[in-house]
């Protein structure tokens, strides 16, 4: 398993914060620096990562569920006995 170490999620909230702020000034347009654009990708493919993890841990303890919890039952048939 992968080291769960913090997500630099800065860049996305910044972002986001911008575009509200776009949106608010009826603006069309955002521009982005190379080095902010860097950022932001490199925060959002953290975010990507975790959440392919993330999904494949849920995926595994689902299928660890669904098998401990299936019961074998095994009948051998018996016999009749005249009382």
């Amino acid at each position: 398993m992968q080291s769960k170490s913090k997500i630099q999620t800065r860049p996305i909230e910044n972002l986001l914060g911008r575009i509200r702020t776009l949106r608010q000034k009826g603006d069309k347009e955002i521009r982005i620096s190379a080095q902010e654009a860097d950022q932001l990708a490199d925060s959002l493919s953290q975010v990507m990562t975790r959440m392919v993890t993330i999904q494949e841990e849920i995926i595994e303890a689902l299928k660890r569920a669904q098998q401990a919890s299936t019961v074998s039952v095994e009948m051998d048939g018996g016999g009749f006995t005249k009382k």
